[in-house]
């Protein structure tokens, strides 16, 4: 039996150091970030740290002296933002947290500027009020953000990149009246969020608004009310490109919204006759239709207007035309790229066309009808030639 006491003994010393060695690895970090000028800031980057949500104890620090206001991590992965970190840079104004894997993110009470974009964020935690608020710029495009209630409390923002956020309608619809209170907010996007419809039933203003970015979603005509753009008085750019809409009521609009200046109107199910009335009476008040991308249309559509559309009533009776979604995501800057059908939604979409959508009040799409009439009509005529061939023959 001594051999073995002995035996384990010496085990011991061993098992205690195999066991503290991850402990001091989650525990006893340290991270110092380099200072780096980018445009107009001086920025302090992190690099390479992993932060995971049961860690503590870890040290962050800015070189000596450096008086940092602006800080970036990279190439590294947080699940949250480290209360170590707040608490080394209680001066922060500006933060940079873009695509390291956040499920969380933290708004402290100095931060002005805040970029987090390509998360997982579903909860933002705000330490700012809203009568002791400093943020002006808050990018959370490409999360899994729903509510969003805390974030009128920052009456002082600007500008708000929400687009890309799929959680975000309630029963297919974003209300702009969740927005009431950002008396301040000049740019909101909402592109790429799996809207089927925007409405806005209390009328709310949202008085500085210049630009609402509602591109990339499943919006169609009937789904679509101008009014829902008339108390924006402020409204400057409207940008609605990439949305399954086969019409606009472009005279309400100008009458409604008279400071309008620019429409982005690409990349919808017009006919080729009704986009140039629209276009024309978009100019006619003054107001531009750009085109932000040198698009190549797909078969059955032409260009006009630098857009594509399409080319004759005789398509409506075809089916849609698959294939890939070129439309850009949210976030990605919009370059030349082959314009697809705007009939083709993505693959996650419950709508290809116009006419797969239901309105509210399950409207026939009159394109369908006469699919139709067309396929019965086909159909009879089969059967009457068949009828006859036996009556010849017997």
């Amino acid at each position: 039996m001594q051999p073995q006491i002995k035996s384990n003994g010496a085990l011991l010393p061993i098992l205690s150091v195999l066991l503290l060695i991850p402990i001091v690895a989650v525990t006893g970090a340290t991270h110092e970030c380099t200072l780096e000028k980018r445009q107009q800031d001086e920025v302090c980057v992190f690099r390479n740290v992993v932060y995971r949500a049961n860690d503590s104890n870890f040290v962050f620090k800015a070189p000596t002296s450096a008086k940092v206001q602006h800080v970036a991590f990279e190439d590294s992965t947080l699940n949250h933002i480290p209360r170590e970190f707040l608490s080394a840079f209680p001066d922060l104004r500006a933060l940079t947290v873009v695509q390291v894997n956040l499920s969380s993110v933290v708004i402290p009470s100095k931060l002005e500027r805040l970029y987090a974009s390509n998360n997982r964020i579903s909860k933002v935690i705000v330490h700012q009020t809203k009568d002791n608020t400093a943020m002006l710029e808050l990018m959370l495009d490409s999360n899994q953000l729903s509510d969003i209630r805390n974030l009128t409390r920052l009456a002082k923002l600007e500008i708000l990149n929400l687009g890309g956020n799929r959680e975000l309608p309630v029963e297919d619809t974003v209300d702009l009246g969740r927005f009431r209170g950002l008396d301040a907010l000049r740019h909101l996007v909402l592109s790429d969020v799996d809207m089927l419809y925007v409405e806005n039933e209390e009328n709310v203003a949202l008085p500085s608004l210049e630009l609402l970015d509602l591109s990339n979603n499943n919006l169609i005509t009937t789904n679509l009310r101008v009014q829902v753009f008339a108390p924006l008085k402020q409204l400057q750019t409207l940008r609605l490109s990439h949305t399954l809409i086969s019409d606009l009521e472009a005279l309400q609009l100008t009458q409604n919204n008279p400071g309008l200046k620019t429409v982005y109107l690409e990349g919808n199910n017009f006919k080729c006759d009704r986009q140039r009335q629209i276009v024309e009476q978009l100019h006619r008040s003054g107001i531009a239709t750009p085109v932000s991308q040198n698009a190549r249309c797909m078969q059955g559509f032409e260009k006009r207007d630098e857009m594509c559309c399409q080319s004759s009533a005789l398509n409506n009776l075809l089916p849609p035309v698959s294939g890939p979604d070129t439309r850009p995501k949210a976030g990605e800057d919009e370059a030349t790229t082959l314009s697809p059908t705007p009939t083709v939604a993505r693959a996650t979409t419950t709508a290809s066309s116009p006419s797969t959508v239901a309105p509210r009040g399950e409207t026939m799409n009159k394109d369908n009808s006469a699919a139709t009439l067309v396929t019965l009509g086909s159909g009879v005529l089969s059967l009457t030639f068949v009828t006859i061939v036996k009556l010849a023959l017997f």
